[in-house]
């Protein structure tokens, strides 16, 4: 595989007041021609001031990054050339310009003329269907379209690097879910680098090829979504009662487990992530001090924010 981005040994510190906070603290990584990313990790985690560097918007004292071989602290101008950004939502495009007015717009501030973008200008029009509405001015567009629109101007020059800060938010969920398509599609067809840090659990599982997740400041896992789902997924069951637990019952099971209850009209309903299927023996002993009916028992498995929190928790 083709890499066109490396980050080494990469700490930022902030200066508050007083004292410094060390933000990011000797991270390591790479990224490969048409390979998805995706960055997680709790808010304050460093993914902000990690993908801000990489983009040049934010100085750091210690490491060295390279986009497309080329280091981004000595050589700035020619990395500007080969990322493309949408950072905190659409901000990046210019509301009283229209889709295709955006495009050409981005694509001459790196020097690109309307010829050098126009199959790229189409590309994006026909495949994000902004092309009925490629001549009305962005600001009357919805939150989605102009998401949409922020996204084109990143890709139109065709960087080799594409880095997707929330790209989801604010929007609703039919969006989104599309969003998840043509994100894997132009990251196919046009050979990008994509990095995407979110929120989105969801997003996350169907878009990334892989995923790094960073707690205060440094990488605590970097592996495929698959593998993550392997090495912590754990079974969920699912307990319907008949009847209401006490509040004995509830402080036993809390005490000794990963539960959560929710009321129905049935009845309590338990869910219970359990490491080991031996310890059913002692939820089965707990509900039968009361001698609840069991109305049916359910296996589900772990979702991906489930496995992220299991992994966050381990360390």
């Amino acid at each position: 595989m083709e890499e066109v981005l490396r980050v080494e040994k990469f700490s930022k510190t902030y200066k508050k007041r007083n004292s410094e906070v060390l933000a990011v603290r000797d991270i390591s990584f790479a990224g490969y021609k048409g390979e998805i990313l995706g960055m997680l990790g709790p808010n304050g985690s460093g993914k902000t001031t990690t993908v801000k560097s990489i983009a040049t918007i934010v100085e750091y004292e210690k490491g060295k990054i390279y986009v497309n071989g080329i280091d981004n602290k000595k050589h700035q101008n020619a990395v500007k050339q080969n990322i493309g950004a949408v950072l905190e939502g659409a901000r990046n495009i210019y509301w009283r310009l229209t889709a295709r007015e955006n495009m050409i717009y981005f694509a001459g501030l790196k020097g690109l003329g309307y010829k050098q973008i126009k199959d790229n200008l189409e590309y994006f029009l026909e495949k994000l269907e902004l092309k009925d509405v490629e001549n009305k001015q962005v600001r009357e567009y919805s939150k989605g379209m102009q998401q949409k629109v922020a996204v084109a101007c990143a890709f139109i020059t065709n960087p080799r690097v594409v880095l997707l800060d929330e790209p989801t938010l604010g929007l609703d969920v039919e969006t989104a879910r599309n969003m998840q398509q043509w994100v894997k599609i132009i990251a196919k067809e046009k050979e990008a680098f994509i990095l995407i840090t979110s929120h989105d659990m969801r997003f996350i599982e169907n878009v990334c090829d892989r995923v790094l997740i960073i707690k205060d400041g440094s990488i605590i896992a970097n592996d495929s979504v698959a593998d993550l789902k392997k090495y912590f997924m754990r079974k969920v069951y699912h307990i319907q009662l008949s009847e209401k637990l006490s509040d004995d019952q509830k402080y036993s099971l809390e005490e000794g487990f990963r539960v959560r209850f929710e009321q129905t009209d049935k009845g309590d309903s338990i869910f219970l992530t359990l490491e080991n299927d031996g310890f059913l023996y002692d939820i089965f002993e707990i509900l039968g001090r009361k001698k609840q009916s069991i109305q049916s028992i359910e296996i589900l498995n772990d979702d991906f924010e489930d496995v992220f929190l299991e992994i966050l928790r381990r360390n």
